[in-house]
C-alpha cells in the first residue's frame, strides 16, 4: 500500500491532538514542580515530614507514569495514522465480506483491543509496581485477570449491541438519527442507574449489609435525625484491591445504595464515619447526582448533533486518509477530534463538581453530631491515601472533581466558626 498524501485537514487534526497532549503535560509538569514547595502552616501542623516526603515521591511517580503512557500512546498513534493504518484496517475487515453492521462493530472493536493492548503494560505497572511499592495494592494476579475478563464480557454484552444499534440508526434513520441516538443513549444511561448497583458492581466487589454494632447504630441514628431513609447501607470489600479508603452513593430513590469501604471503617472513628456518611447524604439531599445526570444528558445531545454534522463532512475522513466515508470509521474519528475540544467542557463539569463537594461538606458540618468530624476524617484520608495536599491550581482546574483539602478544611472551619 502506498503512503498517504498528507493534507491540511490531517495536519490540523494532528495539531489538535498534540495540543491536548501538551496541555495535559503542562499540567503534570506544573503540579510536579509545585510539590517541591514546603507545606503551608495549616497543613504542616498535622502532616509529618516523613509522610509529606512520601506523598511527594508518590505523586511525582504517578505523574511520570501518566506522561510516559500518554507519550507512548501518541508515538504509536501518529505513525499508525499518517502511515495509513486506519485505511489498511478498513480494507482488511471489509475483505471479510460481513454485513455493514458487523463490519462496523469489528472495526471499532479491533481498535479498542489495540488501544487496550497499548495501555495494559502501564496498568500492570501502575497496579503491581507503583501502587505496590507504596503499600496500596492488595490485588492478586488472579483478581486482576478475573476483573479484566469480566470487563471484556460486559463490553461485549453491553457495548456491542449499543454500538450496533447506534450504527443502525445512522444508517437508516436519516436526518433524525442524532435525535433517536440521543434518546436511546439517555434511556440506556437511566437503565444503567438501576442495573449498575444491582448487577454490575457486585460482579467486582462484595457488598454486605453493614453489620450490627456501634457504627451502624450511630449512622442509622443520624439518618433518622435528619429524616433520611437508609434502606441500603453496605460495607464493600475494597481492601481486596487497595488499602485506600472511600465511600460512595449509587442509584436514585429506593434503588440508592450507600457503600462504605471496609478500609474506611477500619481507619476512622465512629463520629468520622457518621460525618463521611453525612457528606454522601448531602449529595443526595442536594440532588447533585440528578443534576449532573441531566447536564450529562444535555451534553450528550449536543455531541450527537455535532456527530451528525461531522459524519457528513468528507474532510473528517480525508483527515484520516480514508477512501470513501465509512460511517463506523467516522464514529472513531469524531471521538478522536472532539476529545481535545471536549476537554474544555470538562472544565465546567469539574468546576461544578467541586462546587457540589463544598455544598455536601457544608451539609455534613451543619447536620452531623460532631461538626468538625468531617475535617478530621478528610485529614486521615489524605494521610492514609498520600493525597496531594497542595496541587497546582492549573492541575486542579483540569483534573480535580473535588476541591483541594486545604480549601475544603478552610470552608468548613469558617462555617463552624459562624455557626
Amino acid at each position: 500500500m502506498s503512503m498517504p498524501t498528507w493534507n491540511t485537514t490531517a495536519l490540523l487534526f494532528a495539531a489538535l491532538l498534540v495540543s491536548g497532549y501538551l496541555l495535559e503535560g503542562l499540567a503534570l509538569l506544573l503540579d510536579s514542580r509545585h510539590l517541591r514547595h514546603p507545606l503551608p502552616a495549616p497543613l504542616n501542623t498535622w502532616v509529618e515530614a516523613e509522610t509529606w516526603q512520601k506523598t511527594q515521591i508518590y505523586t511525582q511517580a504517578r505523574h511520570r507514569l501518566a506522561i510516559v503512557a500518554s507519550t507512548v500512546d501518541l508515538l504509536i498513534l501518529l505513525p499508525f495514522w499518517f502511515g495509513g493504518g486506519f485505511l489498511a484496517l478498513d480494507r482488511w475487515i471489509t475483505g471479510w465480506h460481513w454485513d455493514t453492521l458487523a463490519t462496523g462493530v469489528a472495526y471499532i472493536g479491533l481498535l479498542m483491543v489495540f488501544s487496550y493492548a497499548i495501555h495494559l503494560p502501564f496498568t500492570l505497572y501502575g497496579t503491581f509496581g507503583l501502587e505496590a511499592r507504596f503499600g496500596f495494592n492488595r490485588m492478586t494476579w488472579k483478581t486482576f485477570v478475573a476483573d479484566q475478563i469480566k470487563m471484556a464480557i460486559l463490553a461485549i454484552l453491553l457495548g456491542g449491541p449499543l454500538l450496533a444499534g447506534l450504527l443502525a440508526l445512522f444508517y437508516q434513520a436519516g436526518s433524525l438519527a442524532w435525535l433517536y441516538g440521543w434518546i436511546g443513549m439517555t434511556l440506556f444511561s437511566l437503565i444503567l442507574q438501576w442495573v449498575v448497583p444491582r448487577w454490575i458492581l457486585p460482579l467486582f466487589n462484595r457488598f454486605s449489609p453493614l453489620a450490627e454494632g456501634e457504627p451502624r447504630r450511630a449512622i442509622l441514628a443520624y439518618a433518622q435525625s435528619i429524616d433520611f431513609p437508609l434502606a441500603q447501607l453496605f460495607e464493600m470489600d475494597g481492601s481486596r484491591r487497595s488499602s485506600k479508603a472511600n465511600a460512595f452513593v449509587t442509584g436514585f430513590g429506593k434503588n440508592r445504595r450507600i457503600a462504605l469501604f471496609d478500609t474506611l471503617i477500619q481507619q476512622h472513628t465512629i463520629p468520622e464515619l457518621v460525618a463521611v456518611l453525612a457528606h454522601e447524604i448531602g449529595h443526595a439531599r442536594r440532588r447533585h447526582m440528578a443534576k449532573m445526570l441531566l447536564l450529562g444528558i444535555l451534553h450528550t445531545g449536543i455531541l450527537f448533533m455535532l456527530l451528525a454534522v461531522l459524519l457528513e463532512w468528507p474532510g473528517l475522513y480525508r483527515g484520516f486518509f480514508m477512501e470513501g466515508m465509512p460511517l463506523y470509521a467516522g464514529l472513531v474519528f469524531f471521538g478522536m477530534v472532539i476529545g481535545p475540544i471536549d476537554l474544555f467542557v470538562g472544565l465546567f463539569f469539574k468546576r461544578l463538581s467541586r462546587h457540589f463537594e463544598f455544598e455536601a461538606d457544608r451539609f455534613a458540618v451543619e447536620t452531623a453530631p460532631e461538626p468538625a468530624a468531617l475535617i478530621s476524617a478528610l485529614k486521615t484520608l489524605a494521610r492514609e491515601n498520600l493525597a496531594n495536599l497542595m496541587p497546582h491550581p492549573f492541575y486542579v482546574l483540569l483534573h480535580y472533581s473535588h476541591p483541594p483539602l486545604l480549601e475544603r478544611v478552610a470552608a468548613m472551619e469558617e462555617r463552624i466558626r459562624h455557626g
